[in-house]
């Protein structure tokens, strides 16, 4: 970073820094950095820096092994320097023509940088805040589970021999204790799903692990978090025999079932059949819901795949949810019934 010196009406001398900036062109593509102290990975573009000073120079490129155009182009509010292949500035010409108009684009360039580091972190800060979010909710409702079975001033009076006590409760209210286990069981579950969306959409290149799975076997894995509900609200659950074997990325799959069974236990109808089919078509395999649903109005059919979204059926039932939303398993169409 240079600094330059400018003379104030009043006649003070005021420093006024001057910025430095790197762009590092190939043919399809440029990369920019604020810095010439970290210009990029290569050390070869730091001697280039202290080597060459004027606008236009041709060098061979150790790093590249290609030639290159390179300059420095200053004015009173910045420092460029321009790295070029020559496929991307054939002629002198066109070179000095780019570094001129770099030197006069950086507010727009550094502008559009930060508008879009602003956007990433609005992101990444509107995800933490969803998976903090569902986390709260899910262990609010273990809590409230465990406190349903044994409210929390029984453990405080029984604290000397709480081993006994829930021994002899579990005993004498097996249906309430199997009801705040499967509770329990759900919300666990639901954790480790929200776990994984969050790990699998933070990163760039997420590790998938693709191994054979019996795709019947793990429907049915993850339908057992749902018994509970589907007991409750009357529902029958039948799914079809044939299994296949099929190569995928269990944790993955797992959390597209896990958000399809949430859905479709938030507007199914009460005392109706979910029925789930698998079968093979021209060498794909295919996995069919089918059930009577509750009552989706024209302007809705798009919206209940929108995160945060819950059709007004579902509401007036108080069976409205948070999280990811339906889009996680959007089918291709609606069919009314």
């Amino acid at each position: 970073m240079e600094e330059l010196y400018k003379k104030t009406s009043c006649g003070i001398k005021q420093r006024k820094k001057i910025s430095d900036y790197i762009f590092y062109w190939n043919a399809n593509y440029f990369s920019f950095f604020n810095n010439f102290s970290v210009v990029s990975p290569e050390e070869q573009c730091r001697i280039c820096l202290e080597k060459y000073k004027s606008d236009n120079t041709s060098v061979v490129c150790s790093s590249n092994n290609d030639e290159r155009r390179i300059g420095i182009k200053a004015n009173k509010n910045n420092k460029i320097f321009l790295c070029s292949s020559k496929s991307a500035t054939k002629t002198s010409k066109l070179f000095k023509e780019k570094i001129e108009i770099l030197s006069y684009c950086i507010p727009s360039i550094i502008k559009v940088k930060e508008n879009a580091i602003s956007e990433a972190t609005k992101i990444e800060q509107e995800k933490y805040s969803r998976i903090v979010h569902n986390l709260k909710t899910l262990n609010a409702q273990s809590i409230q589970s465990q406190f349903k079975f044994v409210p929390q001033r029984v453990f405080a009076d029984n604290y000397n021999n709480l081993y006994e006590f829930l021994n002899k409760e579990i005993k004498n209210r097996p249906d309430d204790a199997t009801i705040a286990l499967l509770r329990l069981s759900k919300n666990n579950a639901h954790m480790k799903t929200e776990f994984s969306t969050h790990e699998k959409l933070s990163v760039e290149n997420p590790n998938l692990l693709i191994h054979e799975h019996n795709l019947r076997s793990v429907i049915l894995n993850v339908y057992h978090s749902f018994d509970l509900e589907f007991k409750e609200n009357k529902v029958a659950f039948v799914i079809s025999d044939s299994e296949y074997f099929v190569s995928f990325d269990y944790d993955t799959i797992r959390v597209a079932l896990y958000h399809l069974f949430s859905n479709t236990i938030k507007y199914i109808c009460n005392s109706s059949k979910l029925q789930v089919k698998i079968y093979k078509k021209e060498n794909l395999i295919y996995v069919d819901f089918e059930m009577k649903s509750l009552h989706i109005g024209k302007d809705e059919e798009l919206k209940i795949f929108e995160d945060h979204y819950s059709g007004r059926s579902t509401k007036v039932k108080q069976k409205n949810g948070s999280g990811l939303g339906g889009n996680t398993g959007q089918p291709d169409h609606i069919q009314p019934v």
